[in-house]
């Protein structure tokens, strides 16, 4: 019974049940491979370790952002009703509640939302337009909510990684159905 080599992907029979390989070059190919793939992974498990927190706060807050603007892309800005663009960095994932007044707000959904650079920028949010479209969109009840918001929320190396790694795999998964 003939078999196709894993590496070379040569026709051969194997001598022992369980091979998938055809000479012993092969194989040794494959364990290069095997053991290339371990030090990466624990490489990176290394860097991360040495990462401090605001390295870390600011990938997650890059994730989140992209997974922003690929949840709103199509839609309109927030505050002026512009259309967002498709292209990437074309708008901005817009918080309601700043940061810089509401950090615990940070990665709160219904906080963020697309929002024009011109409105994000230059309008320093565009605060009172914002709020008129917020209620439209998320609605009386979890806008009081939102505002009424002081939870404390504090993130540990682990969680802004796991932040990072969550927001990533939704952004891939939007975007794969956008494909679709």
């Amino acid at each position: 019974m003939s078999k196709k080599c894993k590496v070379c992907e040569m026709p051969f029979t194997p001598a022992r049940p369980l091979q998938k390989v055809c000479s012993t070059r092969c194989a040794m190919k494959i364990a290069r491979e095997v053991v290339a793939k371990a030090d990466r992974r624990e490489t990176k498990l290394k860097l991360d370790a040495l990462q401090t927190k605001p390295q870390l706060v600011k990938r997650a807050q890059a994730a989140f952002n992209a997974y922003i603007r690929a949840r709103d892309k199509g839609k309109t800005c927030i505050s002026c009703d512009t259309p967002l663009g498709s292209e990437p960095n074309t708008f901005d994932a817009g918080h309601y509640r700043s940061v810089g007044s509401a950090p615990h707000m940070r990665f709160v959904e219904d906080n963020v939302h697309g929002q024009c650079k011109h409105c994000n920028n230059w309008l320093a949010g565009n605060h009172v337009e914002y709020r008129k479209r917020l209620l439209e969109r998320i609605g009386e009840h979890q806008l009081e909510l939102l505002e009424a918001d002081s939870t404390l929320r504090k993130c540990t190396k682990e969680g802004l990684l796991e932040i990072a790694r969550y927001y990533r795999e939704r952004t891939r998964l939007l975007l794969k159905q956008d494909v679709n």
